[in-house]
């Protein structure tokens, strides 16, 4: 058993969806009825597996901070289909929160804290500058923009991760408009939420932080409330 976080403590945790079928099998017979339907729906064989160990290693590694199987882990989603433990004792202990692209997944692990996180694939021909436009406040644009052009991709992704991160955080998904807020992206800059325009408390209720991924990934962390100390774990 792994002593749950405290404090603004979060774990992270790297993990490959593409495995064999002996290493999938495992995960997979710890997913409920509901579970197994929805991924039989996958048309793509390759997204179906994914899905299945995706959600087995959440519970595989929740399982080690509650002492409890894996299979009696019960998962709910709240409206904008975020995860979380359906037991309320075991919410208020546990938070976390699960990123993917592609055949890599992402793990975050807290205390009693909202956390958010987000994984990307750094790709040298997205179309960032329309994404930009459409996504990021204008304070973001400008100042993106504002950079040498060479600096432009690692700006966008710094950015997209930390709106990403904090949106996933809030729970809210892109029901919160992407624009209505600002993180900061310029190089020498601390992660941090700078302005909301409708909500003025948040940059003082949340904390960004950038993760530590592979090389060709970008990632970061949001927390509620306090700094996250990041700790990798296996």
């Amino acid at each position: 058993m792994i002593p749950l976080p405290t404090g603004g403590e979060v774990h992270i945790r790297l993990a490959s969806l593409d495995l064999e079928d002996g290493e999938r099998a495992e995960y997979e017979q710890f997913l409920t009825q509901d579970e197994r339907e929805r991924a039989d729906r996958f048309l793509d064989a390759k997204l179906r597996n994914r899905f299945v160990v995706g959600r087995g290693f959440v519970r595989t590694t929740l399982s080690r901070y509650l002492g409890i199987p894996p299979d009696t882990i019960v998962l709910a989603l709240e409206e904008q289909g975020k995860p979380y433990l359906a037991d309320p004792a075991l919410d208020s202990r546990l938070r976390f929160n699960l990123t993917h692209t592609g055949g890599e997944a992402l793990l975050a692990v807290a205390g009693h804290c909202r956390v958010g996180v987000d994984l990307e694939r750094v790709r040298g021909n997205l179309a960032y500058r329309e994404i930009a436009r459409r996504f990021f406040s204008l304070r973001e644009q400008e100042e993106l923009f504002a950079l040498p052009p060479g600096d432009h991709l690692e700006a966008f992704f710094r950015c997209w991760t930390r709106k990403e991160a904090y949106i996933k955080g809030c729970g809210t998904g892109f029901t919160q408009p992407a624009d209505g807020f600002a993180v900061s992206l310029r190089p020498d800059d601390p992660p941090a939420l700078l302005e909301h325009m409708t909500s003025p408390g948040e940059p003082l209720r949340w904390r960004l932080a950038d993760l530590r991924v592979p090389d060709g990934y970008r990632a970061a962390l949001a927390l509620e409330g306090v700094a996250p100390v990041v700790t990798y774990v296996g």
